[in-house]
């Protein structure tokens, strides 16, 4: 910092405004998210009342989730921005007043969300394992950020996952395709062992984007390919590679490329079931209207997940 300019007035007058300037446009744009959170629970909890019939009830959880897929935000997202109305009707019974940040407003004033236990699929067994774990990423979960960073779905800690019986789901010889961000990599190496699958390579996804820190961009996502048994009974001997690195843009928080399940049809052979499988979003190339895709529209594949 160059000596001179600390002992001009003008220099340090402008600092002044400066740093008041940004504090107040943080604190506002904090209460700002807080405040379109709790207006949001208004309109769901208000939407929920007029239009709930005693022969037909809309669920709860059902119109949460559907609100999730059309708005493109997380089932959790919304069910706090409820839970936050439900817990304080009146705004001005806010806990710290405007200067409660949201992350800070659900880790300590509302109720956990409980996660759902939903058991896994019975009676068959699959060759082609294809699996996007909710992995627990809490360091993501930063109030300074308070952005659209905060959990988008239920997560499970490694010992849930591990914990998992998919050898119940798996044929003798199985292929798995797992994916795991950059910093989760150590987990998913202990998850892959868990779930019975010698690991074999790792498949990089280049994004396109992604979102900076402590010095390094990170616009990918890996895929640990495992596998038990013998690996060329589930793999094809002919048609296109897979490649190790391939590029398809990111679109929506937490969905994954197209092109990953082409990739795993067109080289992999055996009955395939896709786990922790999502609701997700696609923008037709001739059209300005998102379009919800479910998971159970998928020909040739089995699903499972909390929000098929």
């Amino acid at each position: 910092m160059t000596a001179e300019l600390q002992t001009q007035e003008w220099y340090n007058h402008l600092v002044e405004q400066l740093q008041a300037t940004l504090t107040e446009a943080i604190f506002n744009s904090r209460w700002a998210l807080v405040e379109g959170y709790w207006i949001s629970g208004k309109l769901i909890r208000e939407a929920w009342k007029e239009h709930y019939i005693d022969e037909n009830p809309v669920n709860v959880t059902q119109l949460l989730q559907d609100l999730a897929v059309s708005i493109s935000k997380s089932y959790r997202t919304l069910w706090y921005a409820l839970a936050t109305f439900d817990t304080y009707p009146s705004i001005d019974k806010l806990p710290e007043g405007k200067n409660i940040s949201w992350n800070k407003l659900i880790t300590k004033y509302l109720p956990a969300l409980k996660k759902e236990n939903i058991p896994l699929p019975q009676g068959n067994k699959y060759s082609v394992i294809y699996a996007d774990p909710p992995w627990d990423i809490g360091s993501m979960v930063l109030e300074k950020w308070e952005s659209s960073l905060d959990d988008k779905y239920p997560t499970m800690s490694l010992g849930e996952l591990q914990r998992l019986d998919i050898q119940s789901l798996t044929n003798n010889d199985c292929v798995c395709f797992m994916w795991s961000t950059l910093s989760t990599l150590p987990q998913a190496l202990i998850v892959l062992g868990s779930w019975g699958f010698k690991y074999h390579i790792t498949l990089t996804w280049d994004k396109g984007n992604g979102w900076s820190a402590n010095g390094f961009h990170r616009k990918s996502e890996l895929i640990l390919v495992g596998y038990k048994g013998i690996l060329s009974n589930v793999i094809r001997q002919e048609g296109e590679y897979i490649p190790t690195v391939f590029f398809e843009k990111k679109t929506t928080h937490s969905t994954k490329p197209e092109i990953m399940y082409k990739y795993i049809e067109n080289r992999t052979i055996g009955k395939k079931i896709e786990l922790f499988a999502r609701n997700k979003m696609f923008l037709p190339s001739k059209s300005n209207q998102v379009k919800r895709l479910d998971c159970q529209e998928r020909k040739g594949w089995d699903v499972w997940g909390n929000q098929v």
